[in-house]
């Protein structure tokens, strides 16, 4: 372009415009740091008069609060010294950081993600940080997020009662000027909010718990989070983010994979990365029993040793009785809410979790392994098509009286011939093919001349070379398929590597989080999880129906010598008891 023509003079006027509008934009930016930064320095220099005023008039010899007040400028000092709370049992304590606490504080960073197990009291040290933060700091804006609103009103309380038994002469320093149920404002100009979400406005610091659950009941929360309240803090500003963990999907969980593997890989972080907290019990000081009269179970010592081999520590007698007894009131909750490792954590059972039982046989008696294909047998498959959505595909063998998993396919492409035609590149010896019932039926855009009528998917698959169709009816009540996978799932044998997509799909099915109702809908969720089971549905009923699967009872039958095994007949139950 030529600078000196009339579209090249009007371009390079544009550009130097751009260029000052930055300038301009970057200087008030500058100058409201500036303004802000004048602000807090005036305010301390106000607060250091008003502490020398209040000093003569309540300690005019020198006493304990004259020399309490020489260590409040020490934030370390005042975090285990200043602060009351409410310990388990109800009673006013002073507040010490523990030694998982201490280990947070420590290692915390500007964006914080804690994968936790329970009672550790992070809830409680971050409501005073936020608080001692606050207090001391002039307009400060702080955010507190939780599952429910009277969860994060829980959280102010535990403001509002440090703040209620600090001394009157430091109260008096910066008085709560606004007290209501959702925020606090002190003099100094800063101030707390509490909600389920957090739009609008810049916060200095932002405290979200339980993402996890929120995650779990409420997908779309989790995401206005993430896209909303994460988005108001400023670089070099905090977030702490705290949860247990549920399932192993959802905003809570991808984050705590994302910044796990950027520890693991060692590499530098930058304000901008969330850093990975995990607390698992082994760790805590307070997880400890005597070990009189507490029986470890040969089930418990091959426990133990795997988790040793892992985390190379040796658990004490202290730890492992402790773990134990805790199990017992824990049952099915013990390896979300007190887990050994990340991975434990996220692979235990979730709330509104459909096979949550059937998920637990599996790894208690080590059915998820390296399950082998056998090239003596037929590997039949089921299916779950997904039109402009998720494709699924399950494959099976049935060799002796084991039903093997042995392999999992999913995708997003339209075409189920190329998936056919994928398949058919794989080492297998293929029996028979379970599909869903839609396909049987006919599709429109599948004819391919004006006259042609549209095809049905088992049409196209045949003319593709696909032989041993098996269509799958629908199932009038989706309750009634959801049982018949109950009861085969745990009698199979999945493999955890060529499955591991499946798996985590099976594991995540759930039902809906009802806000209005406060409980669990009957109807599943649809999502990535529900295709992944809806072929494994299929493959299950296909296999039931077509006679390929034997169920337990004729196995065992089969096993103990009978003849002409029949099945006997289940009673129908609530497939979400089950």
């Amino acid at each position: 372009m030529n600078i000196h023509s009339e579209e090249g003079k009007a371009t390079l006027a544009q550009v130097k415009l751009t260029m000052a509008q930055d300038r301009e934009q970057r200087q008030i930016e500058d100058e409201a740091k500036e303004d802000k930064r004048l602000e807090r320095e005036q305010a301390r220099e106000m607060k250091e008069r008003e502490r020398d005023s209040l000093l003569a008039a309540e300690d005019p010899g020198g006493g304990a609060l004259r020399r309490m007040w020489a260590s409040l400028d020490d934030r370390e000092w005042r975090l285990d010294n200043l602060y009351t709370i409410k310990d388990k049992f109800g009673r006013l304590i002073p507040f010490v950081r523990n030694d998982s606490q201490l280990k947070f504080w420590k290692a915390m960073w500007y964006l914080n993600i804690i994968l936790k197990d329970r009672q550790r009291g992070f809830s409680t040290l971050i409501a005073i940080f936020i608080f001692d933060y606050c207090f001391w700091n002039g307009h400060v804006e702080a955010g507190i997020i939780d599952i429910t609103l009277p969860d994060a009103r829980k959280k102010l309380d535990k403001i509002k009662l440090a703040y209620d038994h600090l001394h009157p002469v430091i109260q008096a320093l910066n008085p709560m000027t606004e007290r209501a149920k959702e925020s606090v404002k002190f003099k100094n100009g800063s101030t707390i909010y509490i909600g389920t979400s957090h739009r609008g406005g810049t916060l200095e610091i932002l405290h979200v718990s339980e993402l996890g659950k929120i995650a779990a009941r409420n997908p779309e929360r989790a995401r206005e989070i993430r896209t909303g309240a994460l988005n108001t803090i400023a670089q070099g500003n905090i977030i702490i983010v705290e949860s247990t963990a549920e399932g192993t999907s959802g905003e809570f969980h991808d984050d705590c994979k994302a910044a796990e593997n950027k520890l693991l890989e060692g590499a530098k972080m930058t304000p901008l990365d969330f850093k990975f907290h995990f607390f698992p019990w082994w760790e805590g000081s307070e997880n400890e029993l005597d070990p009189d009269g507490v029986r470890i179970t040969e089930e418990y010592e091959r426990y133990f040793k795997e988790i040793e081999d892992e985390i190379k520590v040796t658990l004490s007698p202290r730890k492992r009785a402790w773990y134990v007894k805790k199990a017992e009131q824990q049952k099915d909750d013990m390896h979300r809410e007190f887990p050994s490792t990340p991975d434990e954590a996220f692979q235990a059972s979730m709330e509104g979790a459909i096979l949550a039982k059937q998920m637990r046989v599996l790894r208690k008696e080590r059915r998820i392994t390296v399950v082998p294909h056998d090239h003596g047998y037929p590997v039949n498959t089921g299916w779950d098509f997904g039109i402009s959505d998720k494709m699924t595909i399950w494959f099976h063998q049935r060799v002796g009286f084991q039903d093997r998993v042995i392999d999992y396919l999913e995708g997003t492409d339209d075409d189920v011939v190329e998936y056919w035609m994928r398949i058919q590149k794989l080492p297998y010896n293929y029996g028979r093919h379970f599909l869903p019932h839609d396909a049987g039926s006919k599709r429109i855009g599948t004819a391919t001349k004006g006259d042609a009528k549209p095809k049905t998917l088992k049409q196209i698959l045949s003319a593709a070379g696909m032989r041993n169709i098996c269509v799958v009816p629908r199932v009038l009540r989706k309750g009634t398929a959801i049982q018949e996978v109950k009861v085969w799932l745990p009698s199979v044998f999945i493999d955890k590597e060529k499955c591991a997509v499946g798996i985590n799909h099976l594991q995540n099915f759930r039902v809906d989080w009802d806000d209005k109702l406060g409980c669990w809908k009957e109807t599943p969720r649809h999502d990535d999880a529900s295709h992944g089971y809806d072929g494994f549905e299929t493959l299950t009923r296909g296999l039931g129906m077509f006679g390929v699967r034997l169920n337990m009872e004729a196995e065992m039958q089969m096993r103990s010598g009978s003849e002409n095994p029949k099945p006997k007949r289940r009673r129908a139950s609530d497939w979400r008891t089950a």
